[in-house]
């Protein structure tokens, strides 16, 4: 058997697999001297490790393939083991295949780490045993042993993830939205729609599928399902999830609406914000969660790293990294949520996507747009003469020119709607340093008594 990729889920696969007995050879196109720590992790357990990967020969004989989600689904060599009838799965499939719990699938271009966490959160409140797990950052296959102690898992599903899923059957089915995004890696938009929708492919009549009503993008889905159909809506009346009053009403039985929360017990700014808690609602209520949990559940819930999180004010000046915005829709949905006068700092790698509606919100909303990445001349362009644009080498430099184009009670914000790629090794890297920056501006605007109180003004 062979593992290919051994980042994160690749490595949980290849120990799961080899602790079971499994003949497994784990390969990746790095250089083995960048991955001396993984290839002792599987030799140590039995497996046979294989760097440089560039042909299908180095596997030697393969009757099943796990890969990474970070390796093309049309990979020659992926191309190559489906030639030869090797079937080729990814961890989600894996992992599904060994799965003693019903799951709980989210998926969406925006927002599915926070349902998902919403979810747990709910569940937790509720006092109902559960895991969560996925694209989310724990690979489900670590925690398969934990499946058979809980009622259900939560994971999170990305389109990468689904397209090498075979016989994956959630119980529970949740595309929160779909919009342009990864375009560097599916051919088309109707490429990456068919992907996301896999999720249904394999439900049945006693399960659910969870389907937004306000973006458009994603109905086409709702009409060739089988699993049993619920909706969610800001505002449309009909949706089973929807707002009502400042209440959230869910109504999986028509004619029987229940307000489970109220929109001030969800502590963070934005529709989108909303429209997750809402899908979270409708999964945690079919899962067995009461209202109060629900509501408590929606309360505790506070933006992972990185999300719009508050880094604090220099000089008068809030910083916010939304380095997890990675795409333009979540950019543009996060924007509303952001202090004026505002300084944006964007760009990173684009993916191929349309920048045109992304540059004119930023040009019309912000008094000046820092430029960084690869995707930096593309955005310059799209924002046009509508606002100033500074082109930036690097991120130090784009936080040092954010705060001197700042107001005294502005915002500075990294919002990149690109991926990170082309400078850090993910997003929460870059959310890091731009963190680092930060403090080391906080330091420099401090005077001594007040770099001891943690205090700062601008000199």
């Amino acid at each position: 058997m062979a593992v290919i990729g051994l980042a994160r889920s690749g490595m949980a696969a290849a120990r799961f697999l080899l602790a079971r007995g499994v003949s497994v050879v784990g390969a990746d196109a790095k250089a083995p001297t960048q991955l001396a720590e993984e290839a002792q992790q599987i030799v140590d357990l039995g497996g046979e490790f294989v760097g440089s990967l560039t042909d299908r020969e180095q596997l030697g004989a393969v009757d099943l393939a796990v890969v990474s989600p970070g390796v093309p689904h049309p990979h020659p060599i992926l191309e190559a083991l489906r030639a030869e009838g090797v079937p080729v799965i990814g961890e989600i499939e894996l992992a599904y295949r060994f799965c003693t719990a019903p799951i709980i699938a989210v998926s969406g271009t925006n927002g599915k780490g926070s349902t998902t966490v919403m979810i747990g959160q709910m569940l937790e409140a509720a006092g109902i045993p559960h895991l969560v797990a996925g694209n989310i950052g724990l690979p489900l296959i670590s925690q398969i042993d934990r499946t058979h102690e809980v009622e259900v898992v939560v994971l999170e599903v990305s389109s990468f993830q689904m397209e090498t899923t075979k016989l994956f059957r959630p119980a529970v089915a949740i595309l929160l939205n779909v919009s342009p995004d990864h375009l560097d890696r599916h051919p088309d938009f109707a490429t990456y729609l068919r992907a996301k929708g896999r999720m249904f492919m394999n439900q049945r009549p006693s399960d659910y599928a969870i389907i937004s009503l306000d973006d458009p993008g994603v109905q086409p889905l709702a009409a060739d399902l089988t699993a049993q159909y619920l909706s969610f809506s800001y505002d449309q009346p009909e949706a089973n999830a929807r707002v009502q009053d400042e209440n959230l009403i869910l109504e999986l039985e028509p004619g029987s609406p229940e307000a489970v929360a109220q929109l001030n017990d969800l502590q963070v700014c934005g529709r989108h914000f909303v429209q997750d808690a809402l899908a979270a609602a409708l999964a945690a209520r079919l899962a067995g969660a009461s209202h109060a949990a629900i509501r408590q559940g929606l309360r505790s819930f506070h933006p992972s790293d990185h999300l719009l999180q508050n880094l604090g004010t220099v000089a008068g000046v809030t910083f916010v990294d939304d380095s997890k915005a990675t795409n333009v829709a979540s950019a543009l949905a996060d924007l509303e949520c952001l202090g004026r006068p505002l300084v944006v700092i964007a760009g990173g790698q684009g993916k191929n996507v349309d920048f045109h509606e992304f540059g004119q919100r930023l040009g019309e909303e912000c008094e000046a747009v820092c430029l960084i990445g690869e995707s930096r001349q593309v955005l310059a362009q799209a924002i046009g003469e509508r606002t100033r644009r500074v082109l930036c080498d690097s991120l130090e430099s784009a936080v040092q020119m954010a705060f001197r184009l700042s107001e005294e009670g502005g915002t500075v914000a990294l919002l990149p709607g690109c991926a990170s790629f082309d400078m850090f090794r993910d997003q929460a890297e870059r959310g890091q340093v731009f963190a680092r920056c930060v403090r080391q501006l906080s330091y420099d605007y401090a005077t001594p008594s007040e770099r001891t109180d943690n205090h700062c003004s601008r000199s």
